[in-house]
């Protein structure tokens, strides 16, 4: 995959999930929130200006510890400088949660219906709504609380997914568009209805959603061992783009 298009996806997915706190360093992003999300509490290292990399990280690993979080550097297949990855494993970071950024047309996406549930789309997150990503997740109190703060932090059109059996959510979703690009986050099925097409239902709800607010692609992350859910994004359309993994001290 060429620089620019990777470049491009990485602001797409940073704008969309916003950090509340940016630090500009020599071309790199430090972004810093409530401690939830690895991606919102991390280097963005795609542009280097500086001379002197160690000096960096350290300044770096200082703004951090000082916010009481950990270090964190998110490092996609292309990022600056190119001996940063060398550097960290020297320093004693480990690489952990390789995931794949996968792309599509939305216009190439085939998603079938379970019609046995019935879904909807909101342009608000409801109590119900938060409360099923929890349960899904198993997030705790201040995680969640991180989560709701991060969504409201969010500039661009957007929507809630939800699946429902009686009434009762049992799927959730999020489309972000920035431009022609629409992001999907958040996706989560409750445990006990996993495998039954509702994930992939919602994927094709909030694609046609997309195209009818202009987009023209669409993207998400799936971690990299995730093989169930990654068969599942290529079966329906999608196609894997790059990688990224997370470098923590």
């Amino acid at each position: 995959m060429d620089n620019r298009t990777i470049l491009l996806y990485q602001e797409l997915s940073s704008n969309a999930w916003p950090a509340k706190t940016y630090i500009f360093l020599n071309g790199w992003i430090l972004r810093l929130s409530e401690g939830v999300t690895k991606r919102a509490n991390s280097v963005y290292p795609l542009r280097y200006t500086g001379k002197d990399l160690l000096k960096d990280i350290k300044t770096v690993e200082r703004v951090y510890k000082e916010k009481d979080l950990p270090v964190i550097f998110q490092l996609p297949d292309y990022f600056e400088p190119k001996n940063l990855q060398d550097t960290l494993f020297s320093l004693g970071y480990g690489s952990i949660d390789e995931s794949l950024v996968m792309t599509a047309h939305t216009e190439d996406i085939c998603a079938v219906t379970n019609r046995e549930y019935t879904y909807s789309t909101e342009d608000k997150s409801s109590d119900n709504w938060f409360q099923a990503l929890a349960r899904f997740s198993g997030y705790r109190s201040n995680v969640l609380e991180g989560h709701k703060n991060i969504l409201k932090r969010i500039p661009f059109s957007k929507v809630f997914c939800s699946a429902r059996e009686n009434n009762e959510i049992v799927g959730i979703g999020l489309g972000v568009i920035e431009r022609e690009y629409m992001g999907i986050f958040e996706l989560s099925v409750d445990f006990n209805y996993r495998r039954k097409g509702i994930g992939q239902s919602m994927v094709g709800l909030l694609v046609e959603w997309g195209k009818l607010n202009s987009a023209v692609h669409v993207y998400l992350q799936v971690q990299g061992d995730n093989v169930g859910a990654i068969s599942l994004y290529k079966k329906i359309g999608f196609k894997e783009c790059y990688r990224y993994r997370y470098f923590i001290c």
